[in-house]
């Protein structure tokens, strides 16, 4: 019985090795390998194929701090813009990817306008870094409008700002969240005073 303890310990080794190694590659393609930016799109309204004007779009880079024995994905960079009277935007991203740590994320990506959902939560666009897709010229996201007060403030529970300091950096984002938070009868999010 013990001689095939020694092959069963070489076995696991390698087939841990094997595991590793398949982990090891899949991560490394979710990783910046070299600035991608500038990040370009259009927001359109689903049904009525009109132009979104002043939707707010963020772009939020996370990284892996490595530590001894663990690692932790962290917020390192978050961007925004708004969209032009042709639902367009684009985000350089170009002095972030340059300087971006080791292990630093594709970036993720939220579209949000009043009244209707969100991207990627109510997306007609395949979602995340997917391809690249925001990527050269970019690709076209249909928002679809909410209908019901009820369904707009479910929305609002489920967004996140995907950034620990929402209210430095991305105020655009929470001027629109505190524009539909009144609309549908709530209190504003932001403290009295801020912009």
């Amino acid at each position: 019985m013990r001689r095939w303890a020694p092959a069963l310990a070489i076995w696991c080794v390698m087939l841990t090795a094997v595991g590793a190694a398949a982990q090891s590659t899949e991560l490394r393609e979710r990783y910046l390998d070299r600035p991608r930016g500038p990040y370009r799109g259009k927001v359109i309204d689903a049904e009525t194929r009109a132009p979104l004007v002043g939707a707010v779009v963020v772009a939020h880079w996370y990284r892996d701090r490595i530590g001894p024995f663990h690692s932790v994905m962290e917020h390192y960079a978050v961007r925004e813009v708004l969209t032009d009277t042709d639902g367009v935007f684009v985000i350089d991203a170009k002095q972030i990817e340059q300087g971006a740590p080791k292990r630093t994320y594709h970036p993720e990506f939220l579209i949000f306008m009043p009244g209707y959902g969100s991207y990627p939560r109510f997306q007609k666009a395949p979602t995340g870094f997917i391809g690249g897709v925001f990527e050269g010229a970019g690709v076209v996201v249909e928002l679809p409008r909410l209908q019901s007060p009820e369904e707009r403030r479910k929305h609002l529970l489920r967004l996140n700002p995907m950034t620990p300091d929402p209210l430095t950096e991305v105020p655009e984002l929470m001027k629109r969240i505190d524009e539909e938070r009144v609309s549908i009868g709530l209190t504003p999010a932001l403290p009295k005073g801020k912009p």
